[in-house]
Order: C-alpha cells, then sequence, then structure tokens
C-alpha cells in the first residue's frame, strides 16, 4: 500500500507540473494592399493586428497611421512614435516609385495589386520570429530571409530578375532588418505591456492550475478508495473462507 501511495503521489505531482497553461503568444500583423490601376492611379492602405484585435490603420488619403486602440503607441515616447511613422511614409512613397519601375522594366500589364504582409512574434526570453512575405496578384512571389529577398516557391521567372534588382539595394535591406529584428520586438514587447488588460479578456477563460490539480487529485482520491475497499473485501472474503 506504501508503494501504491507513493505512485499517487507521484502522479499528481507529474499531472501538477503539466497542468500550467502554456503562455499565449500575440503575433504582430501588418497587411498592406496596394492597388495600381495604371501609372498613374494608385492606393495603398494598411492596417495592423496584436492577436485577433485589429490596432492601427492606415488609409491611403492620409500621412498618419491611426491608432485605434489607447494603448496602440505600445511604450514607444510621442518622439519615437512621429519617427517610426517617417520612416513608414517613406517607405509607402518608395515603394509606390519602385513597383511602377518594375511594371516597365517587366512589361507588367496593368491593373495590377499587390499584398505585404509583414511583422513579428515575440516569445518569452526576448526570442522573436519575424516574417515579410509579398503578393502579387494574390500569389506569393517573394519574401525577405535574413539579409536578402528570395523567391517563392513556384514564382513567376520575372521575379528572379526583381530581386537582383532589390537585393543590390543595400540601404533598403538593412533598413527591413532594422524594422524586422529591432523595431517590430521593441514595439510589440510595448504594445504586450500596455494592452495587457485587453488582451488578457480576448484569451477568454482558462481553467487554473488549482482547480485541474484540484480534479486530478480527486480522481486519485476515489481511484484509491477503490482500491483500498476492494483490497479490504477480498481480506474478508478470504478470512470468512478460513472460518468456514
Amino acid at each position: 500500500m506504501g508503494c501504491l501511495l507513493f505512485l499517487l503521489l507521484w502522479a499528481l505531482l507529474q499531472a501538477w507540473g503539466s497542468a500550467e497553461v502554456p503562455q499565449r503568444l500575440f503575433p504582430f500583423r501588418c497587411l498592406q494592399i496596394s492597388s495600381f490601376a495604371n501609372s498613374n492611379w494608385t492606393r495603398t492602405d494598411g492596417l495592423a493586428w496584436l492577436g485577433e484585435l485589429q490596432t492601427h490603420s492606415w488609409s491611403n488619403d492620409s500621412d498618419t497611421i491611426r491608432s485605434l486602440k489607447p494603448w496602440s503607441q505600445g511604450t514607444f515616447s510621442d518622439q519615437q512614435w512621429e519617427a517610426l511613422q517617417r520612416v513608414f511614409r517613406v517607405y509607402r512613397s518608395s515603394f509606390t516609385r519602385d513597383v511602377k519601375e518594375f511594371a516597365k522594366m517587366l512589361r507588367l500589364s496593368y491593373p495590377v495589386e499587390l499584398q505585404v504582409s509583414a511583422g513579428c512574434e515575440v516569445h518569452p526570453g526576448n526570442a522573436s520570429h519575424n516574417f515579410f512575405h509579398v503578393a502579387f496578384q494574390g500569389r506569393d512571389i517573394l519574401s525577405f530571409q535574413g539579409t536578402s529577398w528570395e523567391p517563392a516557391q513556384e514564382a513567376p521567372l520575372w521575379v528572379n530578375l526583381a530581386i537582383q534588382v532589390l537585393n543590390q539595394d543595400k540601404w533598403t535591406r538593412e533598413t527591413v532588418q532594422w524594422l524586422l529584428n529591432d523595431t517590430c520586438p521593441q514595439f510589440v514587447s510595448g504594445l504586450l505591456e500596455s494592452g495587457k488588460s485587453e488582451l488578457e479578456k480576448q484569451g477568454g477563460s482558462h481553467i487554473s492550475v488549482g482547480l485541474i490539480a484540484l480534479a486530478v487529485l480527486a480522481c486519485l482520491l476515489f481511484l484509491l478508495a477503490l482500491i483500498v475497499g476492494f483490497t479490504f473485501r477480498f481480506k474478508r472474503q478470504s478470512s470468512y473462507q478460513g472460518i468456514l
């Protein structure tokens, strides 16, 4: 019986250790949609989400990124936030100009629509994962990997020529690296801190570790009672048979 109790205690400790609810991750995703009806008419709009909560929007008609939550600026100061918006204004202008040049160089037919999905996910221990994908007419064509642009699988042949040109632009590649590796994780960490209360509500109700442990303990005690009862009954029947 002592061995059995030891095994039950060991099982309870294992259940307690495995019952901890894993920390939920909230990826930060930015979506850019750029439409080019011709070389003279273009439109670029942007949206951003932290997990399932939309945090920002950016209209083609505005130079200012709109904050959709009171904590959408994270822990960035007003000066840092304005500096970041200046970077994105330069990016939007350069993106529009470059697409027109590529359309002319590669003889692409209008209308043209490009989608950009970029962002990062911060993990415990200050580790992070980032991504930057570009789609043409709804089809993935390239992504930024590490320090350079890479073609997507089964991308059109003309994408390789575009990538050769893009990878020659050292300043842009270094800027993308800085945004993905440094700025994005720092900004998202601030969002997670500032929006903690609302993000916890988004995660829904979780069963606490204590309740899980109590449920496991109740099951183990019930099992122990059954075993003890069966053992007692078996011994009593054996004693009756000895008397008879």
